[in-house]
């Protein structure tokens, strides 16, 4: 079975050595988790390989998000420039309205480039914009349907604090990863916990990780202790 790496070993040793190539793979986490630096670190993986790569931003705009990765040496403007990587500032009604009348404005880039990643950061916008559950279902079913047909693997961004189970939204995707950060005696800890992964044998504990100089790093060996 084909795989495509995370971007971080010690998470891709966690998984079989990657997501199952063309799956849909939730990232759930709370704030400051490090949610995006995960999925920029996936997508650069890509790029590196010379893959293609779109990353689709609906909370926050290009510049900023250029330069809060600048910080891990994350150069996103230098693989854009060249045509590797491919960033896109939406909002969540431009992406309901790709579900309702199926045009997004990429997908001319996505056939002629042959995109291979794509991330969606986030997806809570996107469902709060349906008010009942079986709306927000059918709208997440129609978009994972979508995303299908473009044969790439997929990363979604997801707020803990919301409860997606209602509409099932946990159910729907082939991975669903859990980021935490919380507050262990007098310091908080970041754990990584993979909830689920269909068709891999994976390890379920937490793990914890940092947020290092260049990026998210895990450190299997360690145990979070309570105070």
């Amino acid at each position: 079975m084909e795989r495509v790496s995370t971007g971080i070993k010690e998470l891709d040793d966690l998984i079989e050595g990657g997501f199952k190539k063309n799956s849909i793979n939730l990232i759930e986490g709370t704030a400051g988790s490090g949610k995006s630096t995960l999925a920029v670190q996936y997508i650069l993986d890509g790029v590196k390989k010379g893959e293609k790569c779109v990353y689709l931003s609906i909370e926050e705009r290009r510049e900023s998000f250029y330069e809060n990765m600048e910080r891990f040496g994350f150069n996103l403007q230098e693989y854009e420039a060249v045509g590797d990587f491919f960033f896109y500032e939406l909002t969540a009604q431009k992406l309901k309205d790709f579900i309702e009348k199926g045009t997004l404005g990429i997908e001319e880039i996505m056939k002629e480039s042959g995109v291979t990643r794509m991330v969606i950061d986030s997806i809570t916008a996107f469902s709060l914009l349906y008010g009942a559950e079986a709306a927000q279902r059918n709208a997440v079913q129609t978009l994972f349907t979508k995303l299908k047909t473009w044969n790439i693997t997929a990363m979604l961004i997801a707020e803990a604090e919301l409860d997606y189970s209602n509409f099932g939204l946990q159910y729907l995707v082939d991975g669903l990863m859990i980021l935490n950060y919380n507050k262990v005696g007098r310091q908080r800890v970041r754990t990584i916990e993979v909830y689920k992964m269909r068709g891999t044998k994976h390890r379920s504990t937490e793990i914890v990780y940092r947020i290092e100089d260049n990026g998210i790093r895990l450190y299997p060996g360690e145990t979070v202790l309570e105070a």
